[in-house]
């Protein structure tokens, strides 16, 4: 290694933004274990501007995702980039599954039939999209979350509430 000291992986769960914990919670202002929630930062809630130069298919999700999101109000114009990545990790994605179903899921090299290469970039671009879905809301789970929606009214069924 050179020059300095190793950076220590990050490990275990990313944590929720202060808004999620606040729909989750128990109270208001509170986080569903009763811990005050830190005051968000009064960031203006406007939607980012889509870049010109983005692939089609990214385009396309970054529609989609604009036209649902503001009734969250979860999107802020500093949300831009991370929008543009995830964006263009689909259309990553979109592209290599496109080759893996024109092609198939070998080609040949110098060593004989291997996983085609577009094979790896479909899973790796899968998997990052997966966690930017997580990040921006928009899996079953992170939806059943914010689904929550009011939780300061006492819940007949939770005999902890």
């Amino acid at each position: 290694m050179m020059g300095g000291a190793a950076v220590p992986a990050a490990t275990g769960r990313t944590p929720k933004p202060a808004g999620l914990k606040l729909l989750e919670g128990r109270a208001p202002g509170r986080d569903s274990g009763g811990r005050k929630v830190a005051k968000l930062p009064e960031f203006a809630r406007e939607l980012p501007s889509r870049p010109d130069d983005l692939s089609p298919e990214a385009a396309e999700l970054w529609d989609l995702v604009v036209a649902h999101l503001p009734e969250l109000q979860l999107l802020k114009v500093l949300d831009g980039p991370a929008l543009r990545v995830g964006a263009e990790t689909y259309a990553r994605w979109r592209q290599a599954v496109a080759m893996r179903q024109a092609h198939g899921l070998l080609a040949e090299n110098s060593q004989g039939r291997v996983a085609a290469p577009w094979v790896g970039i479909e899973e790796r671009a899968g998997k990052e999209f997966r966690s930017w879905c997580a990040e921006f809301g928009l899996t079953p789970a992170a939806e059943g979350k914010l689904a929550k929606g009011d939780t300061s009214a006492p819940d007949d069924e939770n005999p902890f509430a």
